[in-house]
């Protein structure tokens, strides 16, 4: 008698079959292979034969046979006896500049008020003033500004004193010809 109890699905092992047409082919992830290296330097070697030939290049040695070198310096003396003529009319205006420091914009006048007593009790002297933004030129801004300073230098020791202190202001420079 025969045994149908291994045939029945239920009773049969759970091997699973793999089919040779799902299976990844895997081969080594080389960057550059070796005969793509030889294929690389027998095109170099071609170029360079190629360029040498068509090119007909030829390396010559161009150094000159000067053996002492010698250097005259001749303008200081063709200096003192020509004259030369300068017209700065038109080129150099002088300007009476200030700098201005902002160091910030408000939308309400107590909000500055608040920042300026900070920034007296740092020592610069500061106040509040009213503009209008060109965004919104119904609304007014209040902005500190600190200053005037009338060199780079005082300018530059406000501005440094200011971002010790976590701010970002902003400089500004009002001039007017004299």
């Amino acid at each position: 008698m025969k045994d149908f109890a291994k045939k029945h699905p239920i009773n049969k092992s759970k091997t699973k079959r793999v089919r040779p047409a799902l299976r990844a082919k895997r081969e080594l992830n080389q960057p550059l292979k070796i005969k793509h290296l030889f294929i690389i330097a027998s095109l170099s070697a071609l170029f360079l034969l190629a360029s040498n030939i068509i090119l007909q290049t030829d390396v010559v040695n161009i150094r000159g046979n000067v053996s002492n070198p010698t250097v005259e310096f001749l303008y200081p003396i063709d200096l003192a006896n020509d004259t030369v003529l300068i017209d700065l009319e038109g080129i150099v205006v002088e300007e009476d500049c200030e700098y201005l420091v902002q160091i910030e914009s408000y939308g309400r006048r107590i909000y500055a008020q608040e920042q300026l007593s900070s920034l007296l009790s740092l020592g610069l002297e500061s106040y509040v003033e009213k503009t209008f933004s060109s965004k919104q030129p119904d609304k007014p801004l209040f902005r500190v500004m600190s200053g005037p300073y009338f060199n780079k230098s005082q300018v530059n020791n406000a501005r440094e004193l200011l971002m010790k202190n976590g701010r970002q202001p902003l400089i500004y420079k009002k001039c007017t010809k004299a």
